[in-house]
């Protein structure tokens, strides 16, 4: 048998059809468009996944099918944070606002007013910030809140392929409003959102699950959208980081997973919720009853490589291919969407210092790649200090694809990466998919890729100057942050219209 994880990004969809062994039995990906205003509203079209999706699921399942192994299930890996309004029959009212959009900036800090930061924390396991879902439906205009309802991407596909309306635990969480040890919608929360936006109450939201429990099966009017056979068990997924550290081999313990995307994220299981972690910028959630996961990571990962790729009119692959031999002097702060972890400074501005009339592309783009580098730096050694166990780390994504980007990083960090392939999240979803519907999903786990971790028995040469490094990228940023108001007090100028596909 054979089951699909579809991946729900940011830039784009991904549906892989994988086999109970981990064999590929098909594959089919479509881009999206993300739409920037420049208000700081940053949103998808919500028909343009749906009908993404359904293309992507239909294409990987008619391969799975010709191979002569029929797709059985189909689990959900989900961009994090994404949130749309709908109405009574479930159709979008309005566009996706996902995760960067900055929206809900102010109204995150009057709830923040209400409740205390601490307190906020200690129910949602995530800190208070923005980007979490409750706070752009409190801050929508009047299609927000006469909403019906109001979905993330995962279970408003689902509902609309099953009929019910479930969140995986995970998902649930990136919204802030989940009680993440009750495993259900708090209370307090929504009372403190009602005092300025009474249109969010529990019973527009969908019904709380644990990850690889089934949601529902797939109505005759989906399937052939789908592709596939009415029936067929949807089960739930989980936040895409989750599905990563999934899918790339994550282990309470063992290993830990750092996913170079849109954004880059270090993702740590363990048994049980980790304690004091209050004030630190870390979010904790519960997948299922086995599994918790500890984020930490930057607000744009892959995002900085493109918007220089883009400044300089040539491709990803054609920049960050050919880096500079030896580490450069000069700094990146690649805060081109606010912070990420520790600070979750939305404030926070982009910043490239050392730069001469001798400096090279290969040089600046080493440079930008070292920046996640010292950003992991900083955020293992914060989680060590507060006895959370950072194990041995898997790479996945297409960063991890690049030897040489993923070295500097390595070496940036004084840590060793082991890359482990792409499709992690979808392998991710796959699993919990597999074993929704009885099955074993261990051997669809990602194994390493390369025979040396980077960063493994390195030439210790520059072991001081990184050393240096780190400590001046964190004097950067300190010496930036007194310049960042008065910056952010004036809009950039962008073009409504100004659409970037990201790939």
């Amino acid at each position: 048998m054979s089951v699909i994880g579809l991946d729900l990004g940011t830039s784009g969809v991904r549906a892989v059809a994988f086999a109970s062994d981990g064999d590929v039995r098909g594959a089919a990906s479509a881009e999206l468009a993300l739409l920037r205003d420049g208000t700081g509203r940053v949103e998808l079209e919500a028909a343009e996944i749906i009908t993404a999706a359904e293309d992507v699921v239909r294409r990987a399942a008619q391969q799975a099918a010709a191979a002569g192994d029929p797709v059985q299930g189909i689990g959900f890996s989900v961009l994090g944070e994404a949130v749309v309004p709908i109405d009574e029959t479930g159709a979008p009212v309005a566009r996706v606002a996902v995760s960067m959009d900055t929206r809900g900036t102010e109204v995150a800090a009057a709830v923040g007013e209400i409740l205390g930061e601490g307190r906020f924390t200690a129910i949602t396991g995530q800190p208070l910030h923005g980007m979490f879902s409750l706070f752009k439906i409190m801050a929508g205009d009047a299609a927000w809140a006469g909403a019906a309802g109001y979905r993330c991407v995962g279970d408003l596909l689902a509902e609309r392929w099953s009929g019910v309306a479930a969140i995986d635990l995970g998902q649930a969480a990136r919204t802030g409003m989940l009680d993440v040890d009750s495993g259900e919608w708090s209370a307090e929360i929504l009372r403190a959102a009602a005092v300025s936006a009474p249109w969010v109450r529990a019973e527009r939201l969908p019904v709380p699950v644990a990850s690889g429990s089934v949601i529902g099966v797939v109505r005759e009017e989906a399937a052939g959208a789908l592709g596939i056979a009415p029936g067929t068990p949807l089960v739930a997924g989980t936040h895409d980081q989750a599905a990563a550290f999934l899918g790339a081999g994550g282990e309470p313990g063992v290993r830990s997973v750092i996913a170079l995307g849109s954004s880059d994220c270090l993702t740590v299981g363990s048994r049980v919720r980790p304690e004091g972690l209050g004030g630190t910028g870390f979010a904790s959630y519960r997948v299922d009853d086995e599994l918790w996961v500890t984020l930490a990571g930057t607000a744009a990962g892959g995002w900085a490589l493109e918007w220089l790729a883009g400044l300089l009119n040539r491709d990803v692959a054609d920049v960050f291919g050919t880096l500079s031999d030896v580490p450069p002097a000069l700094l990146v702060l690649p805060y081109l969407a606010g912070s990420g972890t520790l600070d979750n400074d939305p404030a926070a501005r982009g910043t490239i210092h050392g730069v001469t009339l001798d400096t090279t592309v290969a040089e600046l783009a080493r440079a930008v790649v070292e920046a996640a580098g010292f950003e992991f730096h900083k955020i293992i050694a914060a989680l060590r200090a507060h006895d959370v166990e950072v194990s041995a780390l898997h790479v996945t994504g297409a960063g991890a694809e690049n030897a040489d980007a993923l070295a500097a990083r390595a070496a940036a960090a004084g840590a060793s990466l082991t890359p482990v392939g792409r499709d992690a999240s979808a392998r991710g979803a796959a699993m919990l998919a597999l074993r929704g519907i009885g099955g074993d999903p261990t051997p669809l786990r990602l194994e390493p890729s390369g025979p040396t971790p980077a960063g493994a028995g390195a030439d210790d040469a520059f072991a001081g100057w990184y050393a240096g490094q780190r400590a001046a990228y964190t004097a950067l940023y300190e010496a930036m942050r007194a310049l960042n108001p008065h910056l952010n007090s004036r809009p950039q100028p962008h073009d409504p219209s100004h659409i970037r596909r990201r790939t």
